[in-house]
């Protein structure tokens, strides 16, 4: 039975990555973490990456112990207010001063070499697309369970869920997540199946776990028409709300050429550019 499976998988401890160069919605990632991610034992890793000017060697020497150390003090910050809400132990929160970019990071040993659950949060959608390569980069380069809050203050609830369905199954520790967000906070979710899922019988097996384990949210199950998603997100991120998007573990994922032009198309939208038909 699968929720036998699932309550079976709990007893794993992942490593859970905060990604805390969004700065602004950091805390709605930690108590997202804290909620539906952290088991006793788990790791908590707060990761903040710092790069030197790429201009003239003396200000380069100046200036990269003062945003080094700009990056510590943040994350020192974040370390503090973290442990007067929760209680864990010193060993199990672990801070990352990362010189370089997160697509840096995503190539060292430190990450590859170990299973991660990595959670961001921002709160306007603005702020998370600022940099046009920054969600393109998360989602190509990840290849781990990455969980992206959005328009979610604190402890707001989650009103809508969208899960890129693009695996041939769904991990045990994502249904569980699932489940859980289902049962507290009952929002509207939105599979989105991979087009490979031809015949009815592959579809049906494939939403399976999802109908079974997520009763109380009110289920969508679509499929992605052509591409690898990129208008099916599109179109979940144009609709107001307090937003989760679940991307599982899949190191073939090809969305970036096609989620670089729906994302940039939707940062002109955002900012009053008409588009056309997009």
């Amino acid at each position: 039975m699968q929720t036998a499976n699932i309550n079976k998988s709990e007893q794993c401890n992942p490593n859970i990555l905060i990604l805390a160069d969004f700065s602004e919605g950091n805390w709605a990632a930690v108590h997202f973490a804290m909620r539906y991610l952290y088991r006793p034992g788990s790791v908590i890793h707060f990761l903040q990456t710092w790069q030197k000017p790429n201009f003239g060697s003396s200000m380069v020497r100046d200036l990269s112990p003062m945003l080094e150390s700009i990056a510590d003090s943040e994350l020192e910050g974040l370390k503090s207010k973290f442990q007067k809400r929760y209680s864990m132990p010193e060993a199990q929160i672990h801070l990352i001063s990362f010189e370089g970019d997160l697509q840096a990071f995503f190539k060292t040993e430190t990450y590859k070499s170990q299973n991660w659950q990595l959670v961001l949060g921002t709160v306007e959608n603005s702020n998370l697309f600022s940099k046009k390569n920054r969600m393109t980069e998360l989602i190509d380069k990840v290849s781990q369970d990455l969980y992206v809050l959005n328009g979610v203050n604190g402890d707001k609830a989650i009103s809508d869920v969208f899960v890129l369905a693009d695996t041939p199954t769904s991990s045990l520790s994502t249904l569980s997540v699932l489940k859980k967000i289902a049962i507290s906070e009952k929002p509207n979710l939105r599979v989105c199946l991979a087009s490979s899922f031809e015949s009815s019988e592959e579809k049906k097996k494939r939403a399976t776990p999802f109908v079974e384990n997520c009763k109380e949210a009110k289920l969508l199950v679509t499929q992605i028409e052509k591409g690898e998603g990129q208008r099916e997100l599109r179109e979940f991120l144009e609709v107001e709300g307090s937003k989760l998007m679940v991307f599982e573990k899949n190191p073939g994922r090809k969305l970036q050429n096609g989620m670089k032009s729906c994302l940039d198309s939707w940062l002109l939208k955002s900012k009053g550019i008409r588009l056309g038909n997009y």
